[in-house]
């Protein structure tokens, strides 16, 4: 993430359609997109990218640790939207979703992955339950979710033929 990217992120988080979806959905004014960039910039404990696809900017994705963040056996979450960008893709958010899952198991050999998601994101629930997510808790507004490695090597066989033609440009 750069200066140059946070009227886009400012922007797309603020999207009714995307913000509805998260489990802090206020506002977020030129000021708090700021003081959130400058906070992330010193965090070892979280990485942070803007999605880039077919050299347009489409979406954004982190992954979040309790401490320096390579060296989590289990990280604290991982998490993307894909944005309000001319670029649309079915498979995006798989995509999106298998990269930061890849980079988390093989890269920072976490074992495990917790996260929560907002109960009403039906498509978002689907999308963990496809790749091997089990929803271990349920409250009024979210639900509690968590991914193993075994799980997610099962589950990425399904979709990796999607991916052939993929390729990493850089972490």
């Amino acid at each position: 993430v750069t200066p140059s990217d946070l009227p886009s992120l400012r922007r797309w988080r603020n999207n009714p359609q995307i913000n509805q979806q998260m489990i802090d959905n206020s506002y977020i004014t030129p000021h708090h997109q700021r003081l959130w960039y400058e906070r992330i910039r010193e965090r070892v404990d979280q990485l942070h990218w803007v999605v880039w696809y077919k050299e347009i900017r489409t979406g954004y994705a982190n992954i979040k640790g309790e401490g320096p963040i390579d060296s989590h056996e289990k990280l604290e979450e991982v998490g993307f939207y894909v944005g309000d960008s001319p670029v649309r893709h079915g498979l995006l958010g798989y995509a999106i979703e298998m990269l930061l899952l890849d980079i988390a198991f093989e890269y920072l050999s976490a074992s495990q992955i917790p996260g929560e998601i907002v109960k009403t994101n039906y498509s978002a629930r689907k999308l963990a339950q496809q790749l091997g997510y089990c929803e271990i808790s349920e409250n009024k507004n979210v639900i509690g979710v968590v991914l193993n490695s075994a799980d997610y090597k099962i589950a990425k066989k399904k979709f990796i033929r999607y991916f052939s033609n993929a390729r990493l440009n850089t972490l």
